[in-house]
């Protein structure tokens, strides 16, 4: 402790700040008693202090964003702080601090209360005080920017006419509160506050009448709140509140507990604007904060709870169209438009905002925007949606957003991340909480559910029996109500909580379902959403059929039975007919995710191995473990698929093996591959010198073809596929296999002319064709272009497409002239040249009459970098695809071309795009040269086929650079 603790405190500064007398900033005080606030148990914690500057004392009171300082221990009786920011009050004559950020000074230690300090009385004539705020600038953000014009505000009315009496702002306001110490117990009190959010004015109508409303958020340093006016005060101030504006809102003004429904704010009040409440621009507003974040990390989502409201922040990624859903229930049109954000997490989340947000949206892909009011949704993995009553801001200038846009500019640009989607498909990642993993026997003895907490769990169960009586309600058609409706004598279906009455009911899940595992047996209970994803249909599809044929729906429930899902369940006593239960409620359910469960097993093997032993009736395997056994025995249907020993290797490494058979995913299908396409980043690949994207599997190859054989649920926007569609397709790896699960964006319809070995060669070269012309090389008619690698399968289909859309000449190198004449007699290339025999740059810029050409298109790399750069002509495009010959650059390269001839050189690789990048790839292909190659104007050249068992052979040949046009292995 300090030999003088004393000599630190400010005395007298008490006095001066509430009297004004001398500008006292930051005064250090000694706390000489803390003590809780009493108060319901819904509300935050409140701290009541008492700080003395030797000479007075005075009661104040901490604002929730300090109360860690009491948590910690380290503000407690007898220590000294310093109040770093803080409001002053006088309530019925007693003067109150509001503390908003203070520090402890630990080094001056504590001790007993110094001296005899006094209350600070007010004086009789403290009618007017005014209010002090003293506050580090931006403590929430920064400074606001100044607000739009706005109009004359709206005092106290003598009479009936809401708007009458209009008089200027007061240049002094009685009793400024914090937002944070409103109560429905304070009187006489005016706040300063900003207008966050304004909401559309919105109507109803009852059999009691008709009205309107709107609300606003209102912002100070010390918290928000949400305020609403009704009827005549709607008209009255809705054109008086604009976002972003100042006002003084004086009492008399309801304060009640908040509805929660309607709100996203962190405060258990609300006001209402009543006849006499005065609202008045305040003309100082830059002692108010603009906004108030307090942001959630992308990565940070699989933690926090379902239909919890937050505020996040990232980097725009992507951008996508605009759509229109109609609400089942309302029939109603909603524009949406779907966002994707990424963080320093390296996480990504989709991020859906609705209406005119939707449509008026305009803003550039890797800009920082900051979100508050956002939704946490938990379909398909964790996802947000932008409430009604939310916002969003483009780089705004807080820290937190300068941070991410260095992060992304020094790294982040570059870096892939993860998504949150069907994170909630495993046993290790059941959505949102990490919730443990329990069989049933152990959430029975664990007496889950029987403590006055709710107790989550996630269980892997069968279900055994669906109770088929009551297994639906009829509920309300109005949007968000669902509550059930009660038919009348005339036949309609009336709804008392929306007060209306409906032609038919909506029919909705409530199922009681039997399940069990290896340990025991448990009956939960199923809503609507579940439900759906357990009998396949909707409730109102299965009621209509159980009407019409009630024979066919027995059959469903029958369907229904004997599969295993992964479901998330809370467990919380219930009572029911006079006595206590525990009820089992699922939240959620998802198909078994095999490869996150082996490994989950995996992981659970080294701590517990049930000692039975199980044996398989097809294999006659013995296993001694019967969770792992009953998993492994989903696997006994295998597909075959070529691999790499030791990982890496020469092509006399590769071998065929066996996998387990995938299972599609919500997006994706299964497909049969009849045949597969051999390309030169498998050879790579094979030889461990390809960087293989982190979403690609181990297993080689990028394109096929084959029938689907099975599809998952939701196929999203686009064309539809169906079991056993025809299809050819581009996957990021995984196809030298029999079975490939890939996502349906990337699929197209085998035209009827192709052989499955003619449409297993188009996907990756067309389409990389496609990218390096088209986006890359900016390519239009009349423009020259070279394809080296003449005869490799890119260039074949480049060189068509180049012909195809008219270019000026169309010049190939490649290394033998049988090479050269199949370039320029069959696929009509103006000319070629041999690199083993000539040097080609001086042959190009001699048949361009010494101007070179526009584009060049190159997959050789090191020992062609000086010629490209000799050929190119002024305004050039060079794209680079590969570096067949090295990527290191030999001494003595002049890189002046690219200032004297304003090149650019630009590199690409397709494998590495996101599906969204190559989805748009694949539609061009499907519109651009699909109907010519169907005509038959544009050729598949496919050079030799060979069946898949001879895989060593095909690599070998591709290796050996003989050949003209695709290697082609087939499945029989």
């Amino acid at each position: 402790m300090a030999d003088n603790p004393a000599s630190y405190v400010n005395q007298g500064s008490l006095k001066a700040v509430f009297e004004g007398t001398t500008a006292v900033t930051n005064p250090v005080l000694q706390c000489v008693q803390v003590k809780p606030l009493a108060g319901g148990q819904s509300g935050p914690e409140r701290f009541r202090v008492v700080f003395s500057d030797i000479s007075n004392f005075v009661q104040s009171m901490l604002a929730t964003q300090v109360n860690h300082f009491v948590h910690d221990g380290k503000l407690k009786k007898g220590v000294f702080v310093r109040l770093k920011s803080f409001q002053t009050n006088t309530v019925k004559n007693k003067k109150i601090i509001v503390v908003l950020d203070l520090e402890v000074l630990e080094e001056l230690g504590e001790c007993e209360k110094i001296g005899v300090p006094q209350p600070l009385e007010s004086k009789a004539d403290d009618v007017q005080p005014q209010s002090t705020t003293i506050h580090t600038g931006g403590f929430y953000g920064n400074n606001p920017q100044a607000a739009p014009q706005q109009q004359q505000s709206l005092p106290s009315r003598t009479n009936s006419d809401p708007a009458s009496n209009v008089k200027p702002s007061s240049p002094h306001h009685a009793n400024i509160y914090p937002i944070e110490a409103l109560s429905p117990y304070a009187h006489k009190w005016t706040i300063k506050a900003r207008c966050t959010n304004k909401s559309d004015i919105k109507t109803w109508h009852n059999k009691n009448g008709e009205g309107k409303l709107f609300s606003v958020n209102l912002l100070d340093e010390s918290g928000e709140i949400r305020a609403t006016g009704f009827n005549d005060q709607c008209d009255a101030f809705y054109e008086l509140f604009q976002e972003g504006g100042v006002y003084y809102i004086t009492s008399p003004c309801r304060v009640q507990m908040a509805k929660k429904q309607f709100t996203n704010l962190n405060n258990d009040y609300e006001l209402t604007f009543e006849r006499d409440t005065v609202v008045e621009k305040a003309e100082e507003q830059s002692d108010v904060p603009q906004v108030r974040f307090n942001f959630t990390s992308i990565g940070d989502l699989q933690s926090v709870e379902k239909d919890t409201t937050i505020d996040t922040i990232g980097i725009l990624k992507e951008v996508g169209e605009t759509s229109q859903i109609v609400s089942k229930t309302t029939s109603k049109p909603y524009d949406k438009r779907e966002l994707t954000l990424v963080d320093n997490s390296n996480f990504s989340v989709r991020l859906t905002i609705w209406g005119s947000s939707a449509t008026a949206f305009d803003v550039q892909p890797e800009s920082v925007i900051a979100f508050k009011g956002v939704k946490v949704s938990d379909f398909g993995g964790r996802s947000l949606s932008l409430l009604s009553s939310g916002s969003m801001t483009v780089d705004p200038d807080i820290d937190e957003a300068h941070k991410l846009k260095g992060w992304y500019d020094a790294q982040g640009r570059t870096d892939t991340f993860s998504s949150h989607a069907n994170m909630g498909g495993s046993m290790g990642a059941a959505g949102g909480r990490m919730d443990p993993i329990k069989t049933i026997l152990q959430v029975k003895e664990e007496n889950l559910g029987m403590s006055e907490n709710t107790d989550y769990f996630t269980t892997k169960a069968t279900i055994i029996y669906i109770k088929q009586e009551n297994f639906a309600y009829p509920a309300c058609l109005s949007a968000d109500c669902n509550k059930k409706v009660v038919q009348l004598d005339d036949g309609g279906w009336r709804c008392e909580k929306c007060d209306r009455t409906h032609p038919k009911p909506e029919y909705r899940y409530i199922m009681a379902v039997s399940a069990c595992d290896h340990t025991g047996q448990l009956y939960l209970n199923c809503f609507d959403d579940v439900g759906r994803l357990v009998m396949g249909m909707s409730a109102d599809q299965l009621m209509e059929l159980r009407e019409e044929d009630e024979k066919a729906a027995g059959d469903i429930f029958q369907d229904a039975m004997c599969k295993t899902w992964v479901f998330r369940c809370r467990a919380k006593m219930d009572n029911f007919q006079d006595q206590q239960r525990v009820r089992y409620q699922v939240s959620s359910a998802n198909p078994i995710n095999y490869s996150a469960e082996c490994s989950y097993l995996e992981q659970a093997r080294g701590t517990h191995v049930t000692p039975l032993i199980a044996v398989d009736e097809i294999t006659g395997i013995m296993f001694r473990d019967w969770e792992f056994f009953g998993v492994l025995s989903s696997y006994f249907a295998k597909a075959h698929v070529p691999t790499i020993r030791n990982s890496s290797g020469p092509a006399s490494s590769l071998y065929i093996t066996n996998i387990p058979k995938p299972i599609p995913t919500a997006t994706s299908a299964i497909v049969k591959i009849r045949a597969f396409g051999l390309n030169r980043m498998d050879l790579l690949q094979r030889e461990g010198k390809y960087p293989v994207p982190p979403q690609a599997p181990s297993t080689l190859g990028v394109e096929f073809s084959g029938v689907i054989e099975s599809v998952g649920g939701q196929q999203g926007e686009g064309e539809e596929f169906k079991v056993g569609d025809e299809v050819f397709g581009l996957a990021y790896g995984g196809a030298y296999a029999e079975y490939i699960d890939v996502s349906t964006h990337m699929l197209v319809r085998k035209p009827r002319e192709l052989s499955w070995e003619e449409a297993a060669g188009i996907p990756e070269t067309w389409i990389t064709a496609t990218q390096a012309m088209y986006l890359i090389g900016e390519f239009a008619p009349r423009k020259t272009i070279l394809w080296h690698a003449g005869a490799s399968s890119v260039s074949i289909a480049g060189i068509q497409l180049s012909k195809g859309d008219n270019a000026g000449a169309i010049f190939v190198t490649a290394g033998s002239q049988e090479k050269i004449d199949f370039c320029v007699k069959e696929l009509g290339a103006t000319a070629g040249f041999n690199y083993h025999a000539q040097d080609w740059a001086k042959e190009v810029l001699a048949a361009t009459d010494g101007k070179g050409v526009d584009i060049i298109m190159d997959f050789v790399g090191q020992s062609y970098f000086q010629g490209n750069l000799d050929a190119a002509a002024r305004d050039g495009r060079i794209v680079h695809l590969g570096a067949m010959s090295g990527t290191k650059l030999a001494a003595g390269v002049d890189i002046g071309a690219f200032v004297r001839k304003r090149l650019r050189f630009e590199g690409s690789s397709l494998r590495s795009r996101d599906e969204r990048y190559q989805g748009k790839l694949r539609n061009t292909l499907v519109e651009h040269a699909l109907p010519s190659i169907r005509k038959g104007e544009m050729k598949v050249y496919v050079e030799k086929v060979f069946p898949w068992e001879k895989i060593v052979q095909a690599h070998e040949l591709m290796q050996s650079n003989q050949t003209k046009g695709k290697i082609v292995c087939r499945i029989e």
